[in-house]
């Protein structure tokens, strides 16, 4: 009985996504009028949000909760969420790989800054997770050939929202939750400079200069050259002006 409650809640965590996108047609066609109204993404993270509730609880109950397991959650939560954001880059062609590459740029940042390996390994995390807010699906917003609306621009920026509430009930992901929130703040936005946290700071810089390099529907990649010139023309606005230096060495 315990092997199956352990096979179960690996089929559960495996398969969440898949399961997600299969019972949103369910959901929707048995809904009430005030269901109905619920956007597509504030629904799916909603479900997603429970999906977890019911795995844990499917956890608690079937004593998985062994120091062996606690002390591999991290790991754990680490694989199925690098598992959903390669679902969610690929759900563009212009987004593929976007989450690894940014992890490089993050770690390699981090690492020259002299931070230490426990400052790094958290930087290397938050930047596995810093989009995994896109669920809500403001990533297809990247495939439309024109600018965005303001109401397209504000769901394409909740994600950071979205991500940082996602993560705010795991403990052991809760002093990341500043870092997820505040990745797309604007160094110079109502003079939070500094005040925003280092990470979301590079993180920021990271995540800009890799999307700077992938073509979007409204225009073609940058050249490594002309996404370190935007870099710099952005310091002191866009990005903390003491970075920009480290995004001369990225690849």
């Amino acid at each position: 009985m315990l092997n199956f409650s352990h096979n179960l809640i690996r089929q559960l965590e495996d398969n969440s996504m898949t399961l997600l996108d299969e019972a949103m047609p369910d959901v929707r066609a048995s809904a009430g009028p005030a269901l109905q109204t619920v956007p597509e993404g504030e629904l799916r993270v909603a479900l997603y949000a429970m999906m977890l509730k019911i795995i844990d609880f499917l956890r608690d109950g079937s004593g998985d909760q062994t120091e062996s397991t606690s002390s591999n959650l991290p790991q754990i939560y680490l694989e199925h969420s690098q598992s959903i954001m390669e679902f969610i880059d690929g759900q563009s062609s212009y987004t593929v790989g976007h989450t690894p590459s940014v992890v490089r740029h993050v770690a390699s940042i981090s690492s020259r800054m002299g931070l230490s390996d426990r400052e790094v390994s958290d930087l290397e995390y938050a930047a596995w997770i810093h989009n995994i807010g896109l669920i809500n699906q403001a990533h297809r917003l990247d495939t439309l050939a024109r600018s965005l609306t303001q109401d397209e621009l504000k769901m394409a920026r909740n994600h950071t929202v979205v991500g940082s509430e996602m993560i705010r009930p795991i403990e052991f992901l809760s002093h990341l939750v500043p870092i997820i929130r505040y990745h797309h703040t604007h160094f110079n936005a109502a003079g939070a400079g500094e005040e925003i946290p280092l990470g979301a700071r590079i993180i920021a810089l990271a995540d800009a200069y890799q999307a700077m390099l992938e073509p979007r529907a409204y225009r073609p990649a940058l050249s490594r050259a002309e996404a370190l010139q935007e870099i710099t023309k952005g310091a002191g606005t866009q990005f903390d002006p003491e970075l920009v230096v480290y995004a001369h060495d990225l690849a």
